[in-house]
């Protein structure tokens, strides 16, 4: 097919501010600062990715992706978008994983767009409902109480709790949390914050005060593989890999080995690695945690066009747009106020483009 040849690729930086800042135990966003990625086809079909920067996470900055994207656009253009094999020739050609994931989504979005059908057909047969988490950031008390009074007012019900600081701090959140939304469900995520014992202990002391959790998110340092299986047989809630699986290598070890769940985050692995951890997890009989870096209504809807088509994803974390003052992009209401994604009534591509 001549007219799915690429004949234009745009590179840019993007930024937008925050409500507040996106803190964690081992770094803070002020700031969205990402990468968007335009590939214009022969067809007059424009397919857009993202690269989400994360540079005390997966340790790749904004300028990085940004160089690797202008990078490729020297040998992307004149080639052929539906050729599958350009897929494969860019996983050895873009070294850095962002920028792999800004262009298979923004190829996989002008492949949809041409046969015009949504994104979540590439994955199954339907789209099954996405409804999001709100993460609840190390901060402030009096912020953090007013941004969870406007999320639970306005749908949300699932408190994602960043943890991993100060333990008997850590545990006063909790618990005020706890007590202040009835009936809402509570994730934890220490981000490496704590050691294995120390996550043991917290989860000991939450169990005394009633508080059971539904799934405890990298409650172990990033290299100890050895942690994450030791907590997955001691604790009676799903233990859940994320900083530890940097690379389809270690999403490997962590499916074998026995960690009780993961988290799919597409900047970490690309769509078809992800799709490929999707499968490995799901032959294991491993919990699924879809998530995201810092990242707009662009990259998000994508994510949850993967999770709605595959299916099967136990927990879903895609809360980082709820962050932003303003939206770079424009998603056409599939992002709901209470974190419902309705990719179903996309009609081709992923249904949201750059402004």
């Amino acid at each position: 097919m001549k007219d799915t040849i690429i004949t234009g690729v745009r590179v840019r930086k993007v930024y937008a501010a925050l409500h507040v800042p996106f803190t964690i135990a081992s770094g803070s966003h002020e700031k969205l600062d990402n990468v968007f990625l335009e590939i214009k086809l022969e067809n007059g079909v424009r397919g857009y990715g993202e690269g989400a920067s994360s540079a005390h996470i997966t340790g790749e900055s904004q300028s990085q992706i940004y160089a690797e994207l202008e990078k490729a656009a020297k040998w992307i253009r004149g080639k052929n978008a539906c050729d599958y094999h350009l897929l494969a020739e860019a996983e050895y050609k873009i070294s850095c994983r962002a920028a792999l994931t800004a262009f298979e989504m923004a190829v996989l979005d002008a492949w949809s767009k041409t046969l015009e059908v949504p994104l979540w057909k590439f994955f199954g047969d339907k789209a099954n409902k996405i409804k999001s988490d709100i993460t609840v950031v190390v901060g402030g008390e009096k912020s953090e109480e007013d941004f969870l009074e406007k999320m639970w007012r306005t749908g949300f019900d699932i408190f994602k709790i960043k943890i991993g600081t100060n333990f008997d701090e850590d545990i006063k959140r909790v618990l005020f949390i706890n007590n202040k939304f009835p009936g809402a469900r509570i994730y934890l995520d220490a981000n490496c914050g704590y050691k294995a014992k120390t996550s043991l202990k917290f989860m000991k002391e939450l169990n005394k005060r009633n508080v059971f959790p539904a799934v405890f998110e990298q409650p172990a340092l990033r290299e100890d593989f050895d942690g994450l299986k030791f907590l997955s047989g001691k604790l009676n809630v799903p233990v859940c890999a994320d900083e530890s699986a940097s690379t389809f290598e270690d999403a490997f070890r962590i499916i074998k080995y026995g960690c009780s769940a993961i988290n799919i985050k597409l900047m970490k692995f690309g769509l078809l690695r992800s799709r490929e951890i999707f499968n490995l997890a799901k032959a294991k009989g491993t919990k699924l945690m879809i998530g995201e870096m810092l990242e707009s209504p662009l990259s998000s809807v994508c994510a949850a066009h993967f999770a709605a088509g595959l299916g099967g994803f136990d927990f879903i974390d895609l809360d980082t747009p709820f962050f932003l003052k303003t939206n770079p992009t424009q998603d056409r209401g599939i992002i709901r106020k209470n974190g419902i994604y309705e990719v179903s009534g996309v009609c081709s591509g992923i249904g949201v483009e750059p402004v």
